[in-house]
């Protein structure tokens, strides 16, 4: 019974992260969109600190501009998307295919994932050394 109720579990948690990829790309897609229109979505973002993190360190985190780099990748603003946060890429890239159920098995082995976790650590450590000065 156990093995049925856990079934269900994961393809409901399953279900919501694949929603959940959805809603970013439908956000990025309408981002993009307002841009046409002449509306700056990322201008619009309230003063107030996205990331925690930053908000009681004053350090940015691996995802500070996270936001703002997928509205820029929305509109097709390569340039800013790199300059917001180059971690954008793969992501988003990551979120495609899981919002497609295209997702390769090899990308959740632990020979990919400790590595990427290990890549995520270096780009935060080079982001962090100017305030470390």
């Amino acid at each position: 019974m156990s093995s049925i109720s856990s079934t269900r579990t994961s393809s409901r948690s399953e279900a919501a992260l694949r929603a959940a990829a959805w809603a970013v790309l439908a956000v990025s897609a309408a981002g993009g969109l307002l841009h046409l229109a002449g509306v700056e979505l990322a201008a619009r973002l309230p003063g107030a600190p996205l990331c925690a993190f930053h908000a009681v360190t004053g350090l940015p985190c691996p995802g500070c501009g996270m936001t703002r780099a997928f509205l820029a990748l929305g509109r097709l603003d390569l340039r800013a998307a790199w300059a917001f946060n180059p971690l954008v890429f793969p992501l988003a890239a990551l979120t495609a295919l899981y919002a497609a159920g295209r997702v390769p098995r090899a990308l959740s082995s632990d020979r990919v994932v400790y590595p990427a976790l290990a890549g995520v650590l270096v780009f935060w450590t080079a982001r962090l050394l100017p305030y470390l000065r």
